[in-house]
């Protein structure tokens, strides 16, 4: 099984973006999942995109484009809020990739 690939996206591609991936893995390494993320800034995600393959993206900092990937609001997440529905949300994309 590959793992599930995620674009990570925060207002500077660092900090908040960096603390969201760390959770996204616990959450999927927990589920049984590896994870391979990247971190961006909102205007990095059309580079990210068009150099490698990712299953989507969870965001902090609004994105311009789905770029026909599954787009997931992750920050109440991040914050600790609704965090039950955003991995619902979340298994249920991961549940329909081909891994």
């Amino acid at each position: 099984m590959r793992a599930v690939r995620i674009l990570s996206v925060c207002g500077s591609g660092t900090v908040s973006s960096a603390m969201l991936t760390s959770k996204l893995t616990d959450v999927l390494e927990e589920k049984g999942y590896e994870v391979e993320a990247t971190e961006v800034a909102p205007g990095g995600v059309a580079v990210a995109v068009s150099s490698a393959e990712y299953d989507l993206i969870a965001y902090t900092s609004p994105v311009e484009d789905s770029y026909d990937l599954p787009l997931l609001n992750a920050t109440g997440f991040l914050v600790g809020l609704n965090e039950d529905e955003f991995i619902e949300e979340l298994m249920n994309v991961v549940g329909k990739l081909k891994l």
